[in-house]
This record gives structure tokens, sequence and C-alpha cells, in this order.
């Protein structure tokens, strides 16, 4: 009889890969996430899900080992589960299903994220394996959004918008991977080899200029917190902070050049100044790059420190003190008295999109969108109005007409979408996780306890962000920093093997299938519906029905389909038929106001109905009353004329 596998060691075949198909799904995830869309759901999701399948399938055969998890640890798992079952859960009380169903999506890749961090931390090495190849990711991440700044073209919007934001697709969401990447570079820093000393101080130093020109001020407070972090629980203090002075210096100098051109910094600016100083921007960057470099391989900061710490430390000491007084001389030269120019700058309005922002108090409407959260939630308090449906059900309560998908705030976000419950279940998740993190640093051998550091400020960094921001939307956020998680929380608690037989193997498989499905259908659903509309739009109604009524089939939680179906049929010349199916529409998304104004505005120019049409309307108005449809003198106004002259009787 053949022995049973043994799980690989250190430099093991399985582990190795492990790390390796972590790696490139990190890259992935960062730079073609997706942003805050969908859209890399059934294409980086699907990869993600299929690559924790093969890990798990592989550890249950004995090829690779699970962690010992202890009580706190199962607390996070489990609550990360409960929660991403809940908001799958709340398809059956949703106002919009199809949305809620691509957030129970989204959370199946969060939770294949961080069992992949879970399955390599109890690998032998895979704990500065995952952080060497997440700092690989995010140095990739800054030194791609620095090279937008030297060469605009290089994105879209590039020449007109810009604050960074590249490959993330959101300048808040990069200013986390920016923050983060500033303990990556001093963790490797501090390694005896040449080169590595250049590669982290390079790291954190282009991590500097980058989160810089975010212009996100949570994203500074993140960064901040992070070097805090790094410093409190270092074991090499004096000598970290003397690399990060070193390296953050010339970073500092490069990003106050750039802040002195408008063209690098302000949006709207001419193309050939944008083009011209995007070189020098260049220039100075690699001027400065080359400093650091050079300070790194050469500058013997160990022997310093050991030599001269006193006077290390005191120099350390005197440049943040004239670094703040040099703040507050100019603020106060700026504005007057900073206590009542704190309080004329706070207010909840938008914010400016230039670089004065820094030190602008100005909310950007998060105060009203926290308020439309708080209303959205008073009127669902314990599932919410279903997940990924706040920027629907807020439509009623907003008082002008801006337009944001969600309240810019995670737990508010879990609180509007999926109640008292969901939010429960996010701090309990969180909380768990803190503790669980907290406890792996404290068990993980002292070699390696600074690339486990380095993985925590991820977390932290994304943690403080969270509250003032939707991170969760974000993949390329969201998925390194599960995957830090899952690494922290494995640490320490010792490695155990589990073997499955064939109909466990076959029930996992059946699993890992019924997730593909769930990620995929609604990818296949939209590309259904686009040829259904390209089939109406060649006035081919055949064609157009049959492609939307497989999209009905592959996704019938959305409305998209129905409506692609009406337009064939109005293609087709059968009205009541169109009719039919825009008021199935309104049947499945009651209180969404799109579906009642499609149906109102379809009665207005098609059926000519205008009684009709002003019910529909009218119940569109009642749900989203601040909307820039209701123009004086618009559809809605015309068919109440009518019915005030009679077109109801």
């Amino acid at each position: 009889m053949d022995a049973a596998p043994r799980p690989l060691v250190a430099g093991g075949v399985a582990g190795v890969g492990l790390v390796g198909v972590v790696g490139a799904l990190l890259a992935a995830a960062v730079f073609a996430g997706g942003g805050s869309t969908d859209d890399a759901l059934s294409t980086v999701g699907v990869a993600a899900v299929v690559a924790f399948a093969l890990a798990l399938a592989m550890a249950l055969r004995g090829t690779l080992t699970f962690p010992r998890l202890g009580r706190t640890e199962l607390v996070a798992v489990g609550a990360c589960a409960g929660l991403t079952l809940w908001a799958g859960g709340s398809i059956a009380w949703s106002i919009a299903g199809d949305r809620s169903w691509e957030w129970f999506d989204r959370g199946l890749v969060y939770l294949a994220f961080l069992a992949l961090g879970l399955l390599v931390g109890a690998s032998a090495g895979g704990l500065r394996r995952v952080a060497a190849v997440t700092a690989l990711v995010l140095g990739a991440a800054v030194g791609w959004a620095l090279l937008g700044v030297a060469i605009p073209r290089l994105f879209e919007d590039g020449d007109r918008i810009a604050r960074l934001r590249e490959p993330v697709g959101y300048w808040n969401a990069l200013a986390v991977l920016a923050a983060a990447a500033l303990a990556f570079g001093l963790w490797i820093a501090r390694d005896a080899r040449a080169w590595a000393r250049v590669g982290g101080g390079l790291l954190a130093y282009g991590a500097t200029v980058a989160l810089l020109l975010t212009q996100s001020r949570a994203g500074v407070v993140g960064g901040a917190v992070v070097v805090g972090l790094w410093l409190l629980v270092s074991d090499e203090r004096l000598a970290d902070a003397a690399r990060a002075v070193l390296v953050a210096t010339p970073g500092l100098a490069v990003a106050a050049w750039a802040f002195t051109r408008p063209a690098l910094v302000e949006d709207g600016a001419l193309r050939a100044d944008r083009v011209d100083d995007g070189r020098w921007f260049a220039l100075f960057a690699v001027a400065g790059a080359l400093v650091v470099a050079v300070v790194a391989w050469r500058a013997p900061v160990g022997r310093l420190v050991a030599e001269h710490g006193r006077l290390v430390r005191s120099t350390i000491v005197w440049l943040a003190a004239l670094a703040a007084v040099v703040g507050v001389v100019g603020l106060v030269a700026a504005v007057g008295n900073p206590a009542s120019w704190a309080g004329d700058q706070f207010s909840g309005g938008e914010c400016a999109n230039a670089p004065g922002r820094l030190t602008d108090l100005c909310a950007n409407n998060r105060v009203a969108w926290w308020g439309d959260a708080l209303d959205v939630a008073a009127d669902h308090p314990i599932g919410g109005s279903g997940a990924g449906t706040f920027e629907i059900a807020r439509r009623r309560y907003r008082d002008d007409a801006t337009a944001v998908s969600e309240p810019h705030s995670v737990p508010l976000q879990l609180l509007s979408d999926t109640g008292l419950v969901g939010l429960a279940l996010g701090l309990l998740a969180a909380g768990a996780g803190a503790i669980g993190a907290r406890r792996g640093l404290r068990l993980v051998d002292p070699a390696e306890r600074p690339a486990a550091v380095a993985l925590a400020c991820l977390v932290l960094a994304y943690a403080v962000h969270a509250l003032v921001d939707y991170d969760l939307d974000f993949m390329a956020v969201t998925a390194p920093v599960l995957v830090a998680l899952g690494v922290l929380l494995a640490l320490g608690r010792g490695r155990s093997t589990r073997r499955a037989d064939l109909p466990g193997l076959v029930a996992l498989a059946a699993v890992g299938v019924g997730a593909v499905l769930a990620l995929a259908l609604p990818a296949l659903a939209d590309r259904e519906v686009d040829r259904a509309l390209t089939a109406a739009d060649d006035r081919r109604a055949a064609a157009a029905a049959d492609a939307a009524d497989r999209a009905r089939l592959l996704d019938p939680l959305s409305v998209a389909p129905l409506e692609a179906l009406a337009l064939a049929a109005d293609v087709a010349g059968k009205e009541a038929v169109a009719v039919a199916w825009y008021e199935k529409a309104t049947e499945l998304q009651p209180e969404n106001p799109d579906t009642w104004y499609e149906l109102g505005l379809y009665h207005a120019i098609a059926t000519g109905d205008q009684c009709a049409a002003y019910q529909a309307l009218n119940h569109a108005y009642t749900l989203d009353p601040r909307s820039l449809r209701w123009s004086p003198g618009g559809v809605l106004d015309r068919a109440r004329d009518a019915v005030n002259a009679g077109a109801c009787e």
C-alpha cells in the first residue's frame, strides 16, 4: 500500500507554487481588479476561487498543511463567511436583487483570498515569501502610478485629471496601497544585502511621492499611522527612524516641487504644460531615486546608530520639531488664527479637486452620505435594503441630485445595506481579526517578525481608511489585505494535515463549480444584454429577443434583460408586449425608481397613454424626488398637464 504523501517543507514545490499563485492573483487584482465595478469578478474572481479550490484539494490530500486556528481566529473567519452568506441571503428582501447577488459574489472572492492567506501562512517559509511578493506588487503599482505623471498619455484622462489613481482607478484606494508600501520598504531596507536595501529604500521613496500626489487626506493619515506602528513595534526603532528620514526626505522634496507645478496637481491643465512638466518630474524623480539608492547602498545606518545613537536621535527629534514649527508658521501665515480657520473650513460640502484639499477640512459630501445611510438603516434596521443597494436606496432621502454608489464608510455601508446583523458580523470580523493578528505577531519567530509587521501595516492602513471610504468595493485593495490577514491569523498556530476521501473531494468540486457559476452567470447575462441591444439597434427584433431571453435565464434578478426584451418588442412593433416587460421590471424591483421611470417614459413617448405615463413617472418621482430628470416642463410635467386636462377620464 502506498504511503500517504507528506507535506512539503520550506522550499517544497507545493508551498513555493502556492505563493507564486497568490502573487499572480494579487497582481491581477491590483492591475485588473476593475476599480469599484464588478467587471473582474468573472475573471480575477473566478481565478481566485479556482486557485483556492485546488489548494484546498491539495491540502485535503496531504500535500499542503492547514493552520491550527484558535477560537479567536475561527471567529474571525466565521464572521467573514457569515457576512458573505448574510449578503447573499439579503437577496430575499433586497430592493435590487441583482446587486445583492453581485455583492454575494464579491464576498465569495474575498473569502477565497482570505483562505489562500491562511494556507500560505501555514506553509513553511510562507510568511516571508508572501510578504516579498506583496512588496513586489505594491512596488509595481506605485511605479506605474508615478510613470503616469511623467507620461500622462499612459492613462485614460491622464491629460485631464491630475490626482494619481491608476492602476487601481481611484486615488484614495491607491493611497491605501502607497501607505502600506512605506512599511514594506522599511522592512526590506533592513536587509544586510546592498541590493535589497536599495530596493527597500526605493519602494519607500516612491510610496512617499505617490501617496502625496494622490492628494488623499485619509491616505496621508494612514501613512503616518503605518510608520508609527512600524516604529512602535520595531526592535531597531532608532535605525528604522533614521532610514525613514533618509528615504522620505528626497520623496518629500520631489512631491513638494510637484505641488508648485499646477499642470501636475490641478485638473484641466493644458496638455502641453502637463507633458512638459511631466518630463521635469521624471528628471527630478530619477534624481531623487539615485540619491536614495546611493544612501541606502552606502550609508552605514546600523553603525551610526550603534556609535552615535544620541546624536542620531537628537537630529531626528530636531528635524521633526523643525518640520512642525515650519508647518504651524506656514499655516498661521496663510490662514491667520488656525482655530477659527478650522471652524470655518469644516463643512459637509464638496471639496475642490485641487492641491489645497490636503489642508481643507471639508468632509467632501460625506456627512450628507452618512446621514443618508442612517436614514436607509432606520427604515430597514435588521437586514438593510439589500447588499450593494445604497445607490438606489438613498435616492428618496438625498437632498440633492449628487450620485454616489456607497456612503464612503464601510461600517455605514454594512449598516445601510445589510442592517444591524451585517454590521455586527462586520465588527465581529474586524475585532476578532485584529486580536488574532496581534496574537500572530507575538507568536511568530522573531526573525520573521518584521515581515509580519509589514503585512499588519497593510491591514492597519486599510482599517483606518475604511472608516471614511468605500474600500470594500475595490478588489485591488481588499484582496491583498485579506491575504495578509489570513497569513497573520495562521502565524505561530502550528500545522495539521487532514485527509479527505473521494466523496469529500467530489463535494468540494461541486461547491467550487457552484461558486464559479455564481460568479460567471451575471457576466454572461450582461454579454447577452449587450448583444440584444446591438441587435435592436440593427432592427433585428427576433435576434434581440432571443439574446435578451437568454440573459433573463442567466440572471433572473436583473431588470436589464426585461428592458432589453421590451426594446425588442418595440422594434417588432408590439407595444403591448413591450409595456408588459416594462411592468414586469417594476414588479421585480418595485423600489427602484429607474424601473418606473422607464415604464412611464415608454408610455409618454411610444404608447401616448399619458395617464399611465403619469402614474409610473409620479411613482418614480416619489422614490427619487431630487433627480435631475424632473426638469421644469419635462416629461413628468407634461404628463401631469395631460392628466389635469382629462387624460385619465
